[in-house]
């Protein structure tokens, strides 16, 4: 397995990515949450994806059941695992997993690998599957998870979704963090148990 490190302005960290916060990030378009790294005075590691996928025309339903691809990225330390969260779209400050619809031109794992490289900016090997997992979205419509656990072998210093902040917890900070979105502790507690 390949470390992966977080670069923070040209400063190798194993914490949290701490970006300055940027005007206005919407997933209303392709590159709404993606920001322009200054300076070209290094190569950087860069997603193949610079663009999101927006809209839900392509979405896939079971019924009335929207269908969702979730990933929980993790990676070894010394002392224990560390899983990766990432800010939100809506809400910047609450903490969530990488996710989003499952599209009816993927397979399911092809959608949770799209969600990790645009939304958190990470690739590797998925090592496991997490299942499935139905629950009411914040909305109260029915959703239901397909999970899987990725070992993160690429941390990009630029992605789709790079306006995201993005942190590496252990299993206690995961459920503290996600405390409020018991779908997504569910999911953290299925991947830790693998």
């Amino acid at each position: 397995m390949t470390e992966s490190i977080i670069v923070d302005n040209g400063r190798a960290s194993d914490d949290a990515v701490v970006d300055p916060v940027l005007p206005s990030p919407n997933k209303h378009s392709p590159t709404g949450m993606h920001k322009e790294l200054l300076g070209d005075d290094h190569k950087r590691l860069s997603s193949r994806l610079l663009q999101s996928r927006v809209g839900r025309d392509k979405q896939r339903y079971d019924g009335k059941t929207r269908l969702l691809a979730c990933i929980v990225a993790y990676r070894r330390r010394t002392n224990c695992d560390e899983f990766l969260l990432i800010s939100s779209s809506k809400h910047p400050a609450q903490w969530i997993l990488p996710k989003g619809g499952w599209e009816t031109d993927e397979s399911v794992v092809e959608s949770a690998m799209r969600e990790a490289d645009e939304e958190a900016g990470v690739a590797g090997d998925i090592v496991g599957s997490l299942g499935t997992l139905d629950f009411a979205s914040q909305q109260g419509k029915p959703c239901r998870f397909y999970g899987f656990r990725l070992v993160a072998t690429q941390v990009y210093e630029d992605w789709a979704e790079s306006t995201r902040q993005r942190k590496w917890v252990s299993i206690d900070e995961a459920r503290k963090l996600l405390q409020y979105r018991p779908e997504l502790v569910e999911m953290v507690e299925r991947a830790a148990a693998l």
